[in-house]
């Protein structure tokens, strides 16, 4: 993880992280896209990054949590699938 406290948050990262806070729609998520000029198909890979953050634990750890076990979760479905392979296979 990379170190940091939730003050070395941006106020964009701040923005996502409250988005995902809520049970949020596809139109709010674009909305906030508009809104901060993010590309919405950058969205996912934004919060990916985001959420190794210390600093994004430190602000929302809840969200940090989620997001990291659907990740975890979705490499697993692709490990089982033989998608994603290891290199000390």
């Amino acid at each position: 993880m990379v170190p940091g406290t939730a003050n070395e948050l941006s106020a964009h990262d701040r923005m996502i992280l409250d988005l995902e806070k809520t049970a949020h729609t596809e139109i709010a998520r674009d909305s906030l896209c508009r809104r901060i000029d993010l590309p919405a198909e950058k969205y996912s890979i934004v919060l990916e990054g985001l959420v190794d953050t210390d600093a994004a634990y430190s602000y929302a750890p809840d969200v940090v949590e989620r997001v990291r076990r659907l990740r975890a979760e979705r490499f697993a479905f692709e490990r089982r699938q033989g998608r994603w392979k290891t290199f000390m296979q």
